[in-house]
């Protein structure tokens, strides 16, 4: 005699069957929760590794990149500065700019025994004239000790320029010839053009050195070197001494 499948068996009792179904269908229920109950664990775990949805290997290349950028930017900032700045009469030289009639402008640094001593001045070329003659200093008229803009002087602390006390300050700078001496005028005007001289706002006249030159200077330098102020300008020579108070 055969044996009859539990299913064979419960389609002839009613009651039985009714269990095996009833407990068919839980057990399907039951497999498709833990069906939806893992895909949204695997959703939740993608979602937190994943960020974005970038990779890890795409955002640390995008953030070696950024990096790169910055360096590379900052090299080209670091050559650009280097490139703005020179050497020029004993001090660190930084251009302004160019100069609308073609002399250029710069700033003069000078460290000088814990005082910051900064000068600005636009700086002619000769162009074959002949000073005193055909280009200033003349004789008979003051000079802004540079071109365009009036020269600017500034110090942190109070300085000696030859015999004369200048208190820590912005002033403007001129010359002039004075009898038998050439004289640096220290001026308490600033802001002006450079033939806007005042002879009311003069603070000092200091007389300088004045010598020759055995190569003339093409373009106009003032320099600050051994304790000693002055500028060459085609064949002149003047300086003056300068010390920190």
């Amino acid at each position: 005699m055969g044996i009859d499948s539990p299913i064979a068996t419960c389609h002839s009792f009613p009651a039985c069957y009714s269990i095996f179904h009833l407990a068919e269908e839980r057990a399907t229920m039951t497999y498709r929760l833990l069906q939806t109950l893992t895909f949204a664990f695997v959703s939740i775990t993608l979602i937190a590794c994943g960020g974005s949805g970038e990779s890890n290997d795409d955002m640390d290349h995008s953030a070696m990149a950024d990096m790169d950028h910055g360096e590379d930017a900052a090299e080209d900032t670091g050559s650009s500065s280097e490139m703005a700045m020179e050497m020029l009469g004993g001090g660190h030289a930084t251009l302004v700019h160019e100069g609308a009639g073609g002399s250029p402008h710069v700033n003069v640094h000078w460290a000088v025994n814990d005082a910051n001593i900064t000068l600005s001045y636009g700086r002619p070329y000769l162009k074959d004239r002949v000073v005193g003659d055909s280009v200033p200093p003349m004789s008979d008229a003051v000079w802004r000790l540079g071109a365009d803009e009036a020269t600017t002087l500034m110090t942190d602390r109070d300085i000696m320029i030859g015999d004369s006390h200048i208190p820590a300050g912005e002033y403007t700078l001129w010359t002039a010839h004075m009898n038998d001496e050439f004289h640096l005028i220290v001026n308490s005007e600033t802001g002006q053009w450079g033939t806007a001289y005042n002879a009311d706002h003069d603070f000092a006249h200091i007389a300088m050195d004045v010598g020759e030159l055995n190569s003339p200077a093409d373009q106009l330098v003032i320099s600050l070197v051994d304790d000693r102020f002055g500028f060459d300008w085609g064949a002149l020579t003047a300086s003056v001494s300068l010390m920190v108070h």
